[in-house]
């Protein structure tokens, strides 16, 4: 990026308000089109343009953009025709009641072969606060539960995806999101006990070194922006999964991410760990069509593991892994059958109807008083 960025300033609301003020839907509808054609443009026009200020402060870019060798395409191909490749995602449905929601986790592994493997568990509120001896104490349980249920659900997803795919016999595992993503990295809410599981997990993997784990999504935009250099098959590695934790434990200025909240012996813990294992994980930025997708993978093998990428993203789908063919995607598309496959399987509305249908069975009182109001409107 440019050395003499400058970060500009959040702006407060009512400045918002005076460049963009509240006007009736008429007038609004006016000149929508032109609005967001010239927002688009804009943005486009300078996204070209830092390509431009990219090279000329960091000239030496351009020699860390790389293809993966004609070999490692090649081996990639036969992998997906006679090896092993096993892919997982996950799904996570929730059922929001006064008495304690019911939360759905489910888990699909699918593997190139055609197999698929599917677990599911559930994580009622109510009984992680069912230790009590009296109401009174049930439902001040069940306040604090509540304040951990979700992001502790998809704990268990991220963690089950990863465990459970782990367990499957694969030549290569394909991982949907980061290798230790936000919740695990958190510990939960309970680092005393989560921290350790999900470091000896990563190192698990990084012990396999025959892993990839990808992000479809990134807020950092001057990595998403940086794309602009790549075309289709192209890639550059980025930094290495030391910068991103060493950044998620210190805090970042520049992008204003705050600083984690751990207890001294929890960061010293953490510390450890970015120690043994960041330095052997590459954070990998890769072009299948015209879209870039961040990819996590050993250190050791990242032209193997672009490869990988590039083949399940294009050549399992009838594409040229050199991308010179027309897709709008670009993501591996084993990644995406387990994503289709979760929804389908462990679809968050049959759950709920389910859920809902018991509790009007048990009772109309019940069911009217438990169940999300908006969800009575006609």
């Amino acid at each position: 990026m440019p050395a003499n960025r400058q970060r500009a300033r959040k702006p407060s609301i009512e400045q918002v308000l005076q460049s963009a003020p509240w006007v009736s839907l008429e007038e609004h509808l006016n000149d929508l089109r032109e609005r967001v054609d010239h927002s688009v443009s804009t943005a486009h026009k300078l996204r070209e343009r830092y390509r431009i200020e990219l090279l000329e402060a960091h000239p030496e870019l351009t020699k860390r953009i790389l293809r993966p060798s004609s070999a490692a395409l090649a081996q990639a191909e036969q992998l997906f025709i006679s090896g092993t490749v096993a892919a997982a995602d996950g799904t996570v449905s929730p059922v929001p009641l006064l008495s304690g929601s019911k939360i759905q986790v489910g888990v699909v592994i699918v593997f190139n072969s055609g197999e698929v493997v599917d677990l599911v568990t559930q994580v009622f509120e109510a009984e992680l606060a069912s230790e009590a001896a009296t109401a009174t104490d049930f439902f001040a349980n069940l306040r604090e539960t509540r304040s951990i249920s979700n992001i502790l659900a998809r704990a268990i997803m991220l963690f089950g995806e990863r465990r459970l795919l782990l367990d499957q016999p694969a030549d290569w595992r394909m991982l949907h999101g980061e290798i230790i993503p936000h919740e695990l990295r958190t510990g939960a809410g309970r680092p005393e006990q989560n921290l350790d599981p999900a470091f000896n997990l990563v190192h698990e993997y990084i012990d396999t070194e025959k892993f990839i784990a990808v992000s479809e999504g990134s807020d950092d935009i001057d990595i998403l922006n940086a794309a602009i250099l790549l075309e289709p098959g192209e890639y550059i590695i980025i930094r290495s999964l030391t910068d991103t934790l060493t950044h998620f434990l210190e805090g970042d200025p520049v992008t204003g991410q705050a600083r984690a909240n751990f207890a001294a012996d929890h960061e010293r813990n953490f510390r450890q760990f970015i120690q043994a294992a960041g330095p052997k994980v590459s954070i990998v930025l890769v072009k299948a069509g015209p879209k870039p997708f961040l990819i996590e993978c050993h250190a050791n093998h990242v032209d193997e593991s672009v490869a990988l990428f590039l083949t399940d993203s294009l050549w399992t789908r009838g594409l040229p892994t050199d991308g010179t063919g027309s897709t709008i995607r670009g993501f591996p598309f084993h990644l995406d059958l387990a994503d289709q496959v979760a929804r389908t399987l462990f679809k968050g509305s049959d759950f709920r109807n389910f859920v809902e249908s018991r509790l009007f069975n048990l009772g109309i009182e019940a069911g009217v008083f438990d169940i999300d109001p908006r969800r009575t409107r006609i």
